[in-house]
């Protein structure tokens, strides 16, 4: 091997591991494995701060009427006039 093809070769050998590297990241099998599966949210559903002491989290809470909210938790009903 002469001195001037080295440098091409590498290149292409790093044009290759590159090539590789990409090719394993976008495919379908390389997804994560795990993660958490999200459905749609109930028409009218917002993610409240639940008031009741047992529930105390942030929850979707679906509207029941009259600006009041019902955890989808615990069934605490909050807002409104009450």
């Amino acid at each position: 091997m002469s001195a001037e093809f080295l440098p091409w070769a590498g290149a292409v050998l790093v044009a290759g591991a590159v090539a590789v590297t990409w090719a394993a990241r976008l495919a379908p099998s390389a997804g994560a494995k795990g993660t958490a599966r999200f459905s749609e949210l109930v028409p009218g559903g917002r993610f409240l701060v639940c008031r009741d002491t047992d529930c105390g989290e942030v929850l979707l809470h679906i509207p029941v009427g009259d600006g009041r909210w019902e955890c989808t938790h615990c069934s605490t009903v909050t807002g409104g006039e009450s």
